[in-house]
């Protein structure tokens, strides 16, 4: 199983955490698939769209309310800049916002680029292929996205997506509980192992050996002292996200996965080919000497909140989300644009891996290859011998 799952082109997208207490970064890839079309919307689904329509403005006006109230930290490790909108944004010391047209708003993904130097229309071309790019991504409402168990564990919240008219599911994001539920504020997790025992954070225990761990060098020699590890990474990033509002994701899949130090740059091709616990080290390391961010590989309700903003956002219908992304990620049915490695403007047909970023085709809220491309690995456990990858936008495996 090991070989075999070390033989797929793995790789991981990432989310900047902020401060000691960290922000977060992190995501990965994902393979070049047919993600089937579900042809078969019911008439309710049809009459419920005025409603939907209706939800999704409240959601909107909710939102923008929530926004104004402005998160109250100091400055010790962020400037706070305002974006296009005069919204609030957490800027880590060691990186600045861009001024570039379409990069600097919330609601369309507001992108980060490491250095000191001002990113703006002039320079933008050559800042995307040389430094390091995040695209912030608001959380709202923490309390959909982490719990507690009645031993005080903090759990992240996973979820089902659906367009189900069912009232168990979210009317504006399509969301139900996956694996967990909540009862006057105490959340349990409803699986460890078997099917559907998704959850976060956790270890593995058939597959995060002693040995292997060792073997990777993950600064740990137990799966006791692993699973120490992953609660206190899981823990600060929540703490980050509470006093920030948010956490940064990796604007590209991660790149130069064969040299020491990876990257979140423009038309990169390597991309691919590592195990999970090459990838977890190599996002830990993005952040280089900056103290002020801690970098690391996603987390699935990182994953499930990015998802639910594209929708929420008006970016991305629930439909495109939900039942069928092929009209903005790079599948093997999918036909658009795209430049190689030669800068050359080519056609893309079957299932072609593209450079990172590549074509506007794959883009949503600055966030590029989110749907397609390579595979997506994840922190989220899966029973007692997987890591999650994400095969498309929402599929686990």
């Amino acid at each position: 199983m090991e070989d075999k799952k070390e033989k797929l082109p793995k790789n991981k997208k990432i989310i900047i955490t902020i401060v000691a207490i960290i922000l977060i970064i992190l995501i990965a890839t994902v393979t070049t698939i047919i993600l089937v079309t579900n042809n078969q919307k019911t008439n309710l689904l049809e009459a419920q769209n005025e409603k939907s329509v209706a939800n999704t403005q409240e959601v909107v006006e909710n939102n923008n309310a929530k926004k104004q109230q402005v998160k109250e930290y100091t400055e010790e490790h962020v400037n706070k800049v305002q974006d296009a909108s005069g919204d609030t944004v957490p800027v880590p010391k060691g990186y600045v916002g861009s001024k570039a047209a379409g990069e600097n708003e919330i609601d369309t993904g507001y992108v980060i680029y490491e250095g000191e130097e001002e990113v703006n229309d002039t320079n933008v071309v050559e800042a995307k292929k040389t430094r390091n790019q995040y695209v912030w991504v608001p959380v709202y409402d923490t309390s959909k996205f982490y719990g507690k168990d009645s031993n005080g564990k903090l759990w992240g919240k996973i979820y089902n997506f659906s367009t189900s008219t069912s009232s168990s599911y979210d009317q504006v994001t399509g969301t139900a509980p996956n694996n967990w539920s909540e009862s006057n504020g105490i959340m349990k997790i409803t699986r460890t192992s078997g099917f559907y025992s998704y959850r976060e954070p956790d270890i593995v225990k058939d597959y995060d050996k002693d040995s292997r761990l060792k073997k990777y060098g993950l600064g740990v020699e137990t799966m006791h002292e692993f699973l120490m590890q992953l609660e206190k990474e899981f823990t600060n990033m929540i703490k980050s996200v509470e006093k920030y509002g948010g956490f940064y994701i990796g604007r590209y899949e991660t790149g130069d996965l064969g040299k020491d130090v990876a990257v979140v740059r423009r038309m990169n091709t390597d991309i691919g080919s590592q195990t999970w616990y090459t990838m977890y080290e190599k996002c830990k390391k993005l952040k280089g000497s900056n103290k002020n961010v801690k970098t690391g590989m996603i987390w699935g309700n990182q994953y499930d909140r990015t998802l639910m903003w594209l929708i929420e956002s008006g970016n991305k219908t629930k439909e495109q989300v939900i039942d069928d992304s092929k009209d903005w990620g790079n599948y093997s049915n999918t036909t658009f644009e795209y430049e190689n490695s030669s800068g050359s403007m080519v056609t893309k047909t079957g299932s072609t891996r593209i450079p990172t970023g590549s074509s506007e085709f794959t883009k949503a809220n600055n966030i590029y290859d989110l749907a397609g491309n390579v595979w997506d690995w994840t922190a989220e456990a899966y029973s007692t011998n997987y890591r999650v990858l994400r095969r498309t936008l929402l599929q686990r495996q």
